[in-house]
């Protein structure tokens, strides 16, 4: 199998260090989305109570379990992010695999939320934060790049185990030995007894 995801690594970083930073980032990129989120969802329930609540239709109720949906998907990567890794450190693809998983419906989820909430926040006389759509347009791509690492890095996992290695590192090959080095059975065998 020839892995096509920069094997040798990008920017510096090996598939297994980038794939480590990849869940850090994502940890810290989640304390920033919950601030924001926490304080739109303030925002919005002070906005509606200024609205009658008969001038409403039902969809415009709405408006704050959307952000309830994202602020518990939030939280919910925090045991994914640690669970990557726990597979990193102990090399269980799948669990790099599950978290490929994870982020994907995550982002997916979150693009379904926010226009979602966009719809309903016309309606509710509600205007949406342009940090809202920023944040989720620089996420992505960000996700895009550092899911590289983790699926090249669960791929070179699965390679290795398929040739029995249990290292990642490439063998040396020594071209100036012509025989094959002698076996050494302890101190003995050096002194010649």
């Amino acid at each position: 199998m020839r892995i096509v995801l920069c094997p040798g690594g990008f920017c510096g970083m090996t598939p297994k260090a980038g794939a480590t930073v990849a869940a850090v980032y994502m940890i810290l990129v989640t304390n920033m989305y919950l601030i924001f989120e926490v304080g739109h969802l303030e925002r919005a329930m002070t906005d509606m109570a200024q609205i009658k609540p008969f001038n409403m239709t039902n969809w415009g109720k709405m408006l704050p379990y959307y952000y309830y949906t994202a602020i518990t998907l939030a939280v919910m990567t925090y045991p994914a992010s640690v669970f990557l890794i726990y597979s990193i450190q102990k090399r269980h693809y799948m669990g790099m695999f599950a978290y490929v998983a994870w982020i994907t419906f995550y982002d997916l989820a979150n693009c379904l939320i926010v226009a979602l909430t966009y719809r309903v926040s016309k309606e509710a006389w509600f205007s949406l934060s342009p940090l809202e759509w920023f944040g989720l347009a620089t996420r992505i791509p960000m996700d895009c790049f550092w899911l590289s690492f983790i699926v090249t890095h669960a791929l070179m996992i699965i390679e290795s185990k398929g040739q029995g290695r249990l290292s990642l590192r490439p063998r040396r090959i020594s071209r100036n030995v012509s025989e094959p080095p002698r076996f050494r059975l302890g101190s003995t065998a050096r002194k010649g007894v």
